[in-house]
């Protein structure tokens, strides 16, 4: 199963969502990683400001804190790889990571800007059907 873990800036709780001023994007992102999860998603969110080990012991996100700073999270690793960053995943890009063909291939592919391009399995995110998204 794939697992998916997804690195924030430093927030001033776990899931990014408190204060007066809440980030429409980290609502989104909440929401998708709950909806994902709920679809059985391997998927965690890491706190740079609760969980800063977390950064220094994955090399990729350690290596891009590095050349890029801060200012490029959140990022999205799979299998050691940075799939995403500088933005959160959407709830369609989570079920495509996850979708894997015979030979261990990935849906998405990284875009020279570190962008996942995921590529259309169907019409519709429910694998054809209508009204249901």
């Amino acid at each position: 199963m794939t697992k998916i873990d997804i690195f924030d800036p430093a927030m001033c709780c776990s899931s990014g969502i408190c204060g007066e001023n809440v980030d429409q994007e980290v609502v989104d992102a909440a929401a998708a990683v709950s909806a994902a999860r709920k679809e059985g998603v391997d998927v965690a969110r890491h706190n740079l400001a609760s969980a800063p080990l977390d950064f220094a012991s994955t090399p990729v996100v350690r290596e891009l804190l590095e050349s890029e700073g801060a200012d490029s999270l959140p990022a999205v690793v799979i299998n050691g790889e940075i799939v995403l960053k500088g933005a959160y995943p959407t709830l369609a890009q989570l079920r495509a990571w996850t979708r894997r063909d015979s030979a261990g291939n990935s849906d998405s592919q990284v875009a020279h800007d570190g962008r996942s391009e995921l590529r259309a399995a169907s019409p519709s995110c429910c694998g054809g059907a209508s009204g249901c998204c």
